[in-house]
């Protein structure tokens, strides 16, 4: 979806920002002050120049009523989009540990060198994608980590290709399988924290805020007073629940991020690491 003039209003303000969100919520938080405020003066504007009668000004509270609902309408569809996202890279995380520690398992069942070299690659990658669901400083860092990721689930296919060749019984298809599917979920979990709300839906929640705000003021202005407090209570309210999808839609920079408590665990399954003989 494109908007045209207002999406490089938005790439302008996101370069400002610098990826702030304290500092993107305080802007936000005036650009609505400032739509309510205009929307307020151009109503007095219309007041002096003449008294709308009370039908008028019940059709535009029904009107401003209209607008108040449908922007916390797409206001609960972004929170719920944000919030499916956060529940998939959770649900990916355990599933992934589930797998990462299944192998683990079949490895040790199936033995021999390539059993022990499975393991003990395991632990290194298990560490690895710890790192890598917290994050790192930079993307780059983030891109060296998956790509240290598919060498090490090279060196583990390779391992299970050889396990295969010696000894081809349903154990070592078993294994097969489940770290087949461990570096599937790799690739999910990769998708699901690299994916996030489309970033029209987030400018068109920010533009009909503004626009339903200067509504309101306008409202404001045509009845001819209003209670600041409560306007600017509303306001800030209002730009934190924006700030909260923002946030949750963020999973290696947000306050709200998974845990890596599943692969944690599994590691801590694996017992004390040998020592290197």
């Amino acid at each position: 979806m494109n908007l045209g003039p207002i999406d490089k209003v938005f790439d302008l303000l996101r370069d400002l920002i610098g990826g702030n969100l304290t500092l993107g919520m305080w802007v936000l938080l005036a650009l609505l002050l400032v739509a309510q405020e205009i929307g307020y003066h151009l109503g007095r504007l219309v007041r002096r120049r003449r008294e709308p009668p009370e039908a008028e000004k019940s059709s535009l509270n029904f009107a401003t009523a209209g607008m108040v609902g449908l922007l916390a309408f797409l206001l609960g569809i972004s929170l719920s989009m944000a919030s499916g996202r956060y529940e998939a890279r959770r649900d990916s995380v355990l599933a992934e540990a589930n797998s990462i520690g299944t192998t683990w398992l079949r490895a040790s069942l199936v033995g021999g060198e390539e059993g022990r070299v499975i393991q003990r690659i395991l632990r290194e990658y298990t560490k690895l994608r710890i790192d890598t669901v917290n994050g790192g400083e930079t993307p780059a860092e983030v891109d060296r980590m998956y790509a240290r990721t598919g060498a090490l689930q090279n060196d583990m296919w390779r391992a299970v290709e050889r396990a295969a060749e010696r000894a081809p019984t349903p154990i070592t298809a078993s294994l097969v399988t489940s770290l087949n599917e461990t570096i599937d979920l790799s690739l999910t979990n990769r998708r699901n924290f690299t994916t996030s709300v489309p970033a029209y839906v987030i400018r068109l929640l920010v533009l009909v805020s503004m626009l339903t705000m200067g509504a309101i003021g306008y409202g404001f202005g045509i009845a001819g007073g209003r209670q600041i407090v409560m306007s600017v209570l509303f306001l800030f309210i209002w730009t934190i629940s924006i700030a909260l999808i923002v946030d949750i839609d963020r999973p290696r920079s947000g306050g709200i991020q998974v845990g890596t408590t599943p692969l944690v665990w599994t590691l801590q399954g694996f017992g004390p690491e040998t020592p290197a003989r």
